[in-house]
């Protein structure tokens, strides 16, 4: 059964009606949404003025009180707000782990190359004598010494 736009009309305005009543939030058409998505397009905060014009105007907007209207603005920014602040995270988040990858890959290569001058110490250690002065070499000491005792 398809409602008309005066139906649809009625029974969101009886249902803007019985929500008001009992503190709960206002229930959208998607008519009305569409509408309201438009006018926030053309002006995202319109006065109080502007708002009295829109529910003259729009028909589909008549059976919602204005302070109604006024909520579903500032909602609406807050939506944009946050869907901004979300796209701008998400930007960070793709640049941090982009870098946070760059340094672990570094982290490896480093933890590497200190393993492997690790080793080459280790190596090195046990490849040469305890006594480093035991492996000097004294053949220029051996001339030069020669050379005086002829003399």
């Amino acid at each position: 059964m398809a409602m008309s736009c005066k139906d649809s009309n009625k029974a969101a305005a009886a249902a803007a009606a019985a929500s008001m009543d009992n503190g709960k939030y206002v229930r959208y058409t998607p008519e009305q949404v569409e509408a309201l998505e438009r006018l926030y397009h053309e002006c995202p905060k319109p006065s109080s003025m502007r708002r009295q014009q829109l529910i003259r105007e729009c028909p589909i907007l008549s059976n919602i009180e204005p302070k109604q209207i006024k909520v579903w603005f500032q909602n609406r920014r807050c939506r944009e707000k946050q869907r901004k602040e979300a796209s701008r995270l998400q930007a960070v988040n793709r640049k941090l782990t982009a870098m946070n990858k760059l340094l672990m890959e570094e982290n490896d290569r480093l933890q590497k190359q200190v393993s492997q001058l690790v080793y080459e110490n280790s190596y090195f250690r046990q490849h040469t004598p305890n006594n480093p002065l035991a492996s000097k070499d004294t053949s220029c000491e051996s001339v030069v010494t020669s050379g005086q005792n002829t003399a």
